[in-house]
């Protein structure tokens, strides 16, 4: 994961530990408040001697939040620029760094060697510490949580855990096209930023809000599948 990170990372001007931060997608925006809340907690257990609630919580937001979900939605604007637009895949640069750089952090004390190889392989040469041991511990991505990023967000990781399940029990590869993705929701105002995203990671040519849609995929959200 951390590779696949610098890979994307080699061009990102917006570093120095000190980055101004730009203009965020929806998807950028509800990682770092989801990351954004994981810090407040974790130096909130730091303190009180619960060690082990900020190393399983780490591990799960890597995984599951991170790696899982995260990247899928953005190797779309990472990979394609011309088409997503650059301040958009800045946006994903910008995210990539604040995260990763913040889970290393987190996992440092857990995983010592591990997370330092990898904040020498890339970060060394562009944060003033020498050693992530004795770098700043990481505050808040945001000043406060972006709630209806979270919300369109985890909607959108629904749908693709949705898509995902459908395709692996009819027997077809992740990378499948579909012709239509049916959505029926009543939070169709959330999901309008982000449909470029969903289209991507779902392989899908067009997705539209009228049509049959029988597969649950969370609380008011129904999709259907035209292959």
């Amino acid at each position: 994961a951390s590779k696949f990170c610098f890979m994307h990372l080699e061009d990102y001007k917006n570093q120095k530990g000190n980055s101004k931060q730009p203009k965020l997608e929806v998807m950028d925006n509800w990682l770092l408040s989801k990351l954004s809340r994981l810090i407040a907690e974790s130096t909130d257990s730091f303190n009180k001697y619960e060690f082990s609630r900020t190393k399983n919580n780490t591990e799960n937001f890597f995984w599951h939040v991170f790696c899982d979900n995260y990247l899928e939605f953005a190797k779309d604007r990472l990979y394609n620029p011309d088409d997503r637009g650059k301040e958009s895949r800045v946006s994903a640069q910008y995210a990539l760094y604040t995260s990763l750089l913040s889970i290393i952090k987190l996992m440092s004390p857990f995983t010592p060697h591990i997370t330092e190889e990898i904040y020498q392989l890339f970060f060394v040469k562009h944060e003033k510490a020498k050693s992530v041991h004795i770098s700043e511990w990481p505050k808040p991505a945001l000043s406060k949580p972006d709630k209806t990023a979270e919300e369109a967000g985890d909607i959108a990781v629904d749908i693709i855990s949705a898509v995902r399940k459908y395709k692996s029990e009819n027997n077809l590869s992740l990378k499948s096209e579909i012709k239509n993705l049916v959505i029926k929701t009543k939070h169709k105002g959330k999901l309008k930023s982000i449909l470029e995203d969903i289209k991507a990671v779902t392989k899908s040519e067009e997705i539209v809000f009228e049509g049959n849609a029988n597969i649950d995929c969370g609380e008011d959200v129904k999709i259907g599948i035209e292959i």
